[in-house]
């Protein structure tokens, strides 16, 4: 390098090593060098900004503040330009020339080292993005004039080796230039398209014009910043279908501004469409994390939990290290603090628009319910105000209704303490189970779960209100009564068909009894205290199919025409060939209601037997009550 007319300066101590494990090392993407290079110049018209509205007497202060990106393939050249507050040759020493952070080369020496270096990406995270452009430049150069009257301008050249060289030269106006010689396998960012890919996905939101090979990069205004009170509908959904790419307009958003605990600012949005309902691959985090509204992380994993991966949009905050590490991001104080503002606010709107606009809640929980039901399962921290997103048809909605919690514990009668639900595959399923009929007695709401999760949930949620979840087909339940009948003799003879029919079921049941709650049906099968209802049990035997169903408890309806038949072949000869069919058939009935009947073939055998039985002419002299 020519250094006759320039003076060589050495790099700060070790530089040449720092360069080697930044460029050869830790940076995984080269086209964010780039991104680096238009912050910079974003940074530089900043400033430039400030001077021209306090120095009336500026040169050039109506020229269009821009940043200019031309391409030269004949030299392999790729010049980056703004015409922003330009540098002196001593700030060209102290910003270009020094890494000013004590222990960074410690640090990363540490870094490039351990196994998982491949997983660090630390551009710009110690005031180093400029160099990130010695991963695809071989030589750098910077022309740059500062904006001072009387500035001259200033020539650094470097390799990115041990020196740099700075002297003078000639540049008309104020502002820098950065010229980069490319590598020869460097070559695609002389391309027009790939450049402008790379502008749009990182730098769209430059609050300055950027030209490419003299056309105008497309940009959108970087509304998040903007005062609420100026923006309309129409600026968040055309802001919106600029940032996803799409004619579709928001569900809904939320704008939020916040100067404490931490300052930020953020647009987020529900997207109309659910990419993972219409059988698709799991979405991709949607809200992007920017600083100074440079692009940080596309698609954050670390600003959103994973269950609302469904919302896109932006958060900004200023008080983020431009470009800092994915590990620093995780354990950032800032950060976490920017992330639980925002989780609360955003579920606080979603509640409110559940309260303000139902039918437009309808549709986001459509979309979106599976992902409400994750969240109220895996985020114990925020799991009461997820409860209040939860929809469920019930017992007191319409066919096509859903209700909330909070309704279902505003129409509880005085003196229910538990919020009840029955599990099924559809609410005429559900509907018809006998397990309801003292709660239609009682007038008591029951929630229908149509859904697998929603049991998964439940059992999470545990309680609503301070009120417990209790399923309705609990064995242990409060509800019975006592039996309308007053036949004390005929109750015993229940009694001792209910001591039979646990002779003939043996194992397969755990208690047989008298019901209390039944109204119609003759029998219904209930879960033991605490026990797992049978659509759980089903899922678990299809994850594994060693599972061992649990006992259940078998309950007989007195007052049921066909167990009084029961009680009274029972009274007349308990070794009868045909009530020994029929208490069989009782059993397998409830069980394939429940769809857990295993031995079909010996069931229709007994079905028909049962039908020969009933094509022989009554005996007439049976007994018992009618």
């Amino acid at each position: 390098m020519d250094t006759e007319k320039g003076q060589t300066f050495e790099f700060q101590s070790e530089v040449k090593q720092l360069l080697d494990i930044l460029v050869y090392s830790l940076y995984k993407n080269k086209e964010v060098f780039l991104r680096e290079l238009a912050s910079n110049a974003a940074d530089a018209l900043n400033k430039m900004q400030f001077e021209i509205l306090t120095e009336p007497d500026l040169a050039d202060k109506d020229q269009e503040l821009k940043i200019t990106i031309a391409i030269d393939k004949k030299h392999g050249k790729l010049v980056v330009e703004d015409n922003g507050i330009g540098m002196s040759q001593e700030e060209l020493i102290g910003n270009i020339g020094t890494i000013a952070h004590s222990g960074t080369l410690d640090y990363l020496k540490k870094i490039s080292e351990s196994p998982a270096k491949s997983q660090v990406d630390l551009i710009g995270k110690f005031g180093v993005g400029f160099y990130s452009s010695f991963m695809v430049a071989k030589e750098i150069h910077i022309v740059s004039k500062s904006w001072q009257k009387g500035s001259r301008a200033w020539l650094w050249k470097s390799r990115g080796e041990s020196s740099y060289t700075i002297e003078e030269t000639e540049k008309a106006a104020r502002g820098t230039r950065i010229e980069l010689f490319l590598k020869k396998e460097e070559k695609e960012f002389l391309e027009i398209q790939r450049l402008k890919h790379i502008i749009l996905k990182h730098s769209k939101f430059v609050p300055f014009p950027i030209y490419l090979e003299g056309e105008k990069i497309e940009r959108k205004d970087a509304i998040w910043t903007q005062p609420k009170s100026k923006l309309n509908e129409k600026d968040y959904a055309d802001f919106y279908k600029f940032l996803e790419n799409t004619q579709e307009e928001p569900e809904t958003y939320l704008h939020l501004s916040s100067d404490a605990p931490v300052q930020f600012t953020a647009v987020l949005f529900v997207p109309k469409t659910s990419f993972e309902l219409l059988g698709l691959m799991k979405s991709e985090p949607g809200v992007d994390l920017y600083s100074k509204k440079i692009l940080i992380q596309k698609g954050s994993k670390d600003i959103m939990p994973e269950y609302l991966r469904f919302v896109k949009g932006v958060i900004d905050s200023e008080e983020i290290p431009l470009n800092i590490s994915r590990e620093t991001i995780q354990s950032n104080v800032r950060i976490d603090k920017i992330k639980k503002h925002v989780l609360k606010k955003l579920l606080e709107h979603l509640d409110g628009v559940k309260t303000k606009n139902r039918d437009q809640y309808l549709n986001i929980w459509k979309n979106f319910s599976k992902n409400f039901k994750e969240g109220a399962v895996s985020d114990y921290e925020n799991r009461e105000k997820l409860s209040q997103l939860l929809l469920f048809a019930s017992s007191k909605t319409g066919a096509d209704q859903l209700t909330d919690l909070k309704e279902y514990v505003q129409r509880m009668p005085e003196g229910q303490r538990e919020i009840y639900f029955l599990g099924g595959s559809d609410r005429q399923a559900i509907e018809k189970n006998p397990a309801l009929e003292i709660f239609r007695k009682k007038d008591h709401e029951v929630l229908y779960l149509l859904d697998p999760l929603d049991e998964f949930v439940l059992d999470h949620l545990r309680e609503y209100d301070k009120k417990a979840f209790k399923m309705a087909e609990s064995a242990d339940i409060p509800l019975e009564e006592k039996a309308d009948t007053a036949d004390a003799a005929y109750l015993q003879d229940a009694e001792n068909l209910v001591v039979y029919l646990k002779a003939i079921y043996g194992e397969q049941v755990q208690e047989v009894r008298i019901s209390r709650r039944l109204t119609d049906s003759p029998c219904l099968l209930l879960n033991p205290a605490d026990g797992p209802s049978v659509q759980m049990e089903k899922i678990m035997k299809m994850v594994n199919k060693d599972y061992q169903l649990g006992k259940r408890v078998f309950e007989i309806n007195p007052e049921n025409s066909l167990i009084k038949k029961m009680v009274a072949l029972h009274k007349q000869d308990p070794a009868m060939p045909l009530l020994k069919t029929l208490a069989l058939q009782l059993l397998d009935n409830m069980k394939l209601r429940e769809g857990i009947l295993s031995d079909t073939e010996a069931t229709i055998a007994r079905i028909q037997q049962i039908m020969f039985e009933a094509a022989v002419p009554p005996r007439t002299d049976m007994g018992g009550p009618a």
